[in-house]
Parts: structure tokens; sequence; C-alpha cells
């Protein structure tokens, strides 16, 4: 990194690791969201923090923008490396953790191995429920050239909210009835475009985070109540909330402002320590796999260890969070190592 990517680069770290660890949270809260009574106190005691953590796949949609406009909106873009990059670090990393999910699943019951129906579950992004991130992300990837020139040709004050109504028109009405419409990548372009801008004008978004990191906090507090209580109603059947995707965009935005106003403030006393680092340089490795742990936690409780919700709860946020990031943080360790690098 350099020039403006390398000033900010601490909060960015910041914001990755953040967003990694909260998309594990949810998916180690799943079963007891879903097992739970709807009308129970526990089943909105894990409810509403699950439905509050899924700002992390749009925080890492405009995360993923940020950084590339950061990078290219000053300088030519090698699409046909920057194609060969993504292939080699996001796309064929997916497509190998597909097989080992396939072929470590078998076992457990979920699978027989029929190599069509894992063709399927690569392209279609739904053998794992977080795969579909990197079906959606991919095709942002795909379109960078148009990206780039969009956004140097059209002034933000119109492309964010047209991106916005878009967005909004696609997942609500256009692309409601399609099965698959969380994989296309205008479920989230609203996102992206924020994130474009936000990493071409890299020194006015942080100048307005910073000015304005107060008033973010305070209307994020709002905006987390209002989404996590409300969409909680609705899901315990008390009451019908219209408009809840419409205030869960709202909270969204205002969530991953929030965490980037939090990064101002913490990275600089947080990024550096060795975990942190790993879990940074590992992120999209630990997102990968972390699923498989919690599939033989399960396995393992429900066939040796019966408990109730809660015991099952602390087991799967012991096992995914401490086998994940160690086997990773090991991995990361010898890399380093046969590559002559300290930090280990």
């Amino acid at each position: 990194m350099k020039g403006k990517d390398m000033e900010k680069r601490r909060e960015i770290d910041f914001a990755n690791v953040v967003l990694c660890l909260i998309v594990i949270f949810a998916h180690i809260i799943s079963r007891a969201v879903s097992s739970l009574d709807h009308t129970s106190v526990q089943f909105a005691v894990v409810f509403i923090p699950s439905r509050l953590c899924t700002f992390a796949v749009p925080g890492f949609i405009f995360l993923s923008a940020m950084k590339y406009f950061m990078k290219y909106s000053d300088k030519p873009l090698d699409y046909g490396s920057f194609l060969k990059s993504r292939i080699k670090y996001v796309v064929l990393p997916y497509v190998l953790w597909n097989v080992i999910y396939y072929l470590a699943l078998i076992p457990l019951g979920f699978f027989v191995f029929y190599p069509a129906e894992l063709i399927k579950y690569i392209f279609v992004g739904n053998m794992i429920s977080h795969f579909y991130f990197v079906v959606a992300i991919v095709q942002f990837y795909l379109l960078m050239p148009f990206w780039l020139w969009l956004v140097n040709k059209v002034s933000g004050k119109i492309l964010i909210p047209v991106s916005l109504v878009i967005m909004i028109l696609f997942g609500q009405y256009l692309g409601a009835g399609f099965r698959y419409n969380d994989r296309i990548f205008l479920k989230y372009i609203f996102y992206w475009i924020c994130g474009c801008y936000a990493g071409k004008y890299s020194d006015r978004f942080w100048s307005f985070i910073k000015k304005y990191s107060k008033v973010i906090a305070a209307v994020f507090l709002l905006a987390a109540g209002t989404d996590g209580i409300l969409t909680w109603i609705n899901a315990s059947g008390m009451k019908f909330i219209p408009q809840l995707e419409n205030i869960h965009i709202f909270y969204c935005s205002v969530a991953i402002l929030f965490l980037f106003s939090i990064a101002m403030w913490k990275s600089t006393k947080i990024v550096d320590n060795p975990i942190f680092g790993i879990i940074n340089r590992q992120s999209y490795y630990i997102y990968l796999s972390h699923c498989l742990t919690l599939y033989y936690s399960d396995w393992f409780v429900d066939r040796f260890l019966p408990m109730g919700n809660g015991g099952i709860l602390i087991f799967r946020l012991l096992v995914c969070y401490i086998c994940t990031i160690g086997l990773w943080g090991a991995w990361d360790c010898i890399k380093r190592s046969k590559m002559n690098k300290s930090g280990c």
C-alpha cells in the first residue's frame, strides 16, 4: 500500500477483523435462533443480536469496494492481472472449500457423493449458508472496469441514491420471487457504490467519520434498537411490522459508519496484537472454513454430549473460535516462518 492506502491501513484492518468475528458469531448463535420458541425471552436474547450481526455482509462489500477504489481511483487498472489475482485468492479457495465441505459432510449424512451436485453447489453458492457472499462479490469484481468508469463519470450525489433505489426495487420487488436473489450483485449494489466513493474520496470520508462520530454513534444506537426490536416483534408473531427491510438497510448503513468510527478510535491500540494480525491475514480462510467446526460440534453434542440450548451455545462458541482461529493461526505462523518474515 502507498499514499492514502497506507494512511488508513489500520482502520481498514480493524474493520476487516471485526466483520470476520461478527460473521462467525452470527453462525454460532444460528442454532439457538432456529430451535428456540419464538415467543420466549431466550429467543429474543439471541435473535436480536443475530439480526444486528447481519450488517457484516454489506460491511464486507462496502469495505472491498473501498479498498479497491483507494488503490485504483488514481491509477490504471490492469484488468487481466486483477482478475488473475481474484481467481487465485478468492475463487480457487472458495472452490477448494466447497470440495472440503462436501467430502467432510458426507460421513455426517448431509450428502451422497454426486459430482454434478457438487458443481452446482459451487456455481450457485448454496451448499453452506455463507457461501452466497463469494458468488455475489465475484460479480462485482468481474465488473470492476465498469465501476471505475461509472464512479469517475457520475457524481455520488446522483449515483448513491440511484443505487439505493435499484437495490430496493430488485431486492423487494423485481427479484423477490427469485430463489437465489441474494446471489445477485444488485441485492447489494448500494453498499458497493457507497464503498466506491468512500475509497475514491477517502480523505473526505475519514474526515466525515471523525467530525460526526458522536452523531453516528447516537444514530447507530437508535437504528440498532429499532431494527432489532421491531424485527423480533415481527418474528415472534406479536405484530406484523411493515417496511422492515428498509429499516434494516438504514441500520446496516449506519452500522458500517459506526464500525469505521470505532476503528478510528481504537485501531491503533489493537491492530498490532499478534492474534489480531493472524485473523486479519487469514480472515477469508477463516470465513470460508469456520462453519465446518459448527457442523462437527453439533454432531458431537447430539451424539455424545447432550445438553441444553445454553450449553450448546457455549460449546459452539468455544469450539468454533478456538479451533478455527487456532488452526489458521498455526498455518499463518508456518507460512510466515517459511517466508522468513517476523510476526509469529
